[in-house]
């Protein structure tokens, strides 16, 4: 092979390019916070990291609609070997006879060729496409961001119900160490013949009603911490365990649900790429009716080629025949069988669709500002109703104590209350969660954060 033959043969078919690497994921800690669980779902979390994926792709689209408006090159390179033999041939009148000795023909060429076409006018076709990818790369980009949104939202709440998962294990263990202490306090009563045998017993199964309480809390929690791996993306088996208090309560009744959907109608991610959305459905239909105008190209071409009687053509990489061309051409569209119409009936259709769906999407938007209004509202009344509840009944547990240490009530009564005020402190830690998963719900419907 001539010098230089590897070099040409890698500018022709183009060294291939190197992908870029993704850089690490960030690594889980052992003591895990909401900040590090939101860093890790956004380089974790398959949704999320398929909204970046396409993101980039309509970046790529923007890229190639600026490669409109410069030249098509191409370049051909091709060889041509042959060998054959003729016994037959022909006499003077025509008629085929056999030679007297067999001709054996060789024959080889090369051809290279460098051509160049420009589109010089299109209907605006070329412009409208572009203008219509930056678009969609809008578009994209708001995905990626209503995405964002979303991921923290969700990531948000698993963290806080793996606290709550917490809180309430924590709560199982004192009310466990509360049942030990009551049966120790019913022994000293039974001794003094305050206490029958049957409160005994009833003591004794408020402690393994208790542990039976602290093992589902145990096992809740474990499930809940499973959630959270599962939507940060962790695949590995490393373990870890949740860090954090829940935020601290605040007053919704601040807030006005009119100025709350002018606010999320102006900038809520989902609007934006749907507004973008539009915006591309637009220009596309206006690339669609640029197929009705003429189109003109002008093109250049250079051509290199030999033909020899021999193999010596073979892989000549500078032949010595040479030709260049021009050409200036313009087509216009007559009759396309309907086709260009269509076209255009189509992506006017997927326009005012788009518009639609921009309408639909205020709509549900300030439906579920307003409607996430109301849940925190109704949440923040039901843990002031939690929070009432509770106190009233730890109140009356403590006095019940008191009456029952002195005999003044019975084991039945007491255990009772126990409950009771049991139920009321998990419903206290219920409620508050649940005020707090409100909350994160408002902030992602509204794409900002209220009250902290």
């Amino acid at each position: 092979m001539k010098p230089g033959t590897a070099a040409l043969i890698l500018t022709l078919l183009g060294a291939p390019s190197a992908v870029a690497q993704e850089p690490a994921p960030p690594p889980v800690p052992a003591r895990l916070t909401l900040e590090d669980a939101i860093a890790i779902a956004r380089e974790r979390n398959p949704e999320y990291r398929q909204a970046v994926n396409s993101a980039r792709a309509q970046g790529a689209q923007v890229r190639a609609g600026w490669g409109a408006f410069l030249p098509t090159v191409s370049a051909n390179m091709s060889f041509f070997g042959s060998d054959s033999r003729t016994v037959t041939g022909q006499d003077d009148f025509g008629r085929p006879v056999e030679l007297p000795q067999a001709i054996d023909f060789k024959g080889s060429s090369s051809n290279q060729s460098l051509s160049a076409t420009l589109t010089l006018f299109d209907g605006f076709n070329n412009l409208s496409s572009l203008r219509a990818a930056r678009a969609s790369r809008t578009a994209a980009e708001a995905v990626r961001w209503s995405t964002r949104d979303r991921l923290d939202a969700e990531t948000t709440r698993r963290f806080y119900d793996a606290l709550r998962s917490r809180q309430l294990i924590a709560l199982e263990e004192r009310l466990l160490a509360s049942a030990r202490e009551q049966r120790d306090n019913t022994q000293r009563l039974f001794r003094v013949a305050s206490a029958t045998q049957e409160d005994m017993l009833g003591a004794d199964a408020d402690i393994a009603t208790a542990e039976l309480q602290l093992e589902r809390a145990g096992g809740d929690a474990a499930k809940s911490v499973l959630l959270l791996r599962e939507y940060l993306g962790i695949t590995e088996p490393i373990a870890f365990e949740v860090e954090g208090d829940l935020p601290p309560v605040w007053d919704p009744s601040v807030l006005h649900a009119d100025s709350l959907v002018v606010s999320a109608l102006a900038a809520h991610p989902r609007l934006r790429q749907l507004d973008a959305a539009a915006d591309a459905a637009h220009l596309r239909a206006a690339a669609a009716r640029g197929g009705r105008w003429p189109t003109i190209q002008i093109g250049a071409g250079y051509n290199r080629s030999t033909n020899l009687a021999s193999y010596e053509a073979l892989f000549d990489f500078a032949p010595k025949n040479r030709t260049f061309s021009f050409n200036l051409s313009l087509s216009y569209p007559l009759f396309t069988g309907f086709r260009t119409s269509a076209r255009i009936a189509q992506a006017g259709a997927d326009a005012r669709n788009a518009e639609e769906s921009l309408r639909a999407g205020r709509l549900q938007v300030e439906r579920e500002v307003r409607a996430a209004l109301i849940d925190v509202q109704n949440a923040r009344r039901a843990l002031a109703l939690a929070e009432r509840a509770s106190d009233l009944s730890n109140q009356r547990l403590e006095l019940a104590r008191e009456r029952y240490a002195i005999g003044a009530i019975t084991f039945a009564n007491l255990q009772l209350l126990i409950d009771r005020a049991a139920q009321e402190e998990r419903q206290l830690i219920n409620a508050r969660y649940s005020f707090i998963a409100a909350t994160v719900t408002l902030e992602e419907r509204l794409g900002r954060e209220v009250g902290r």
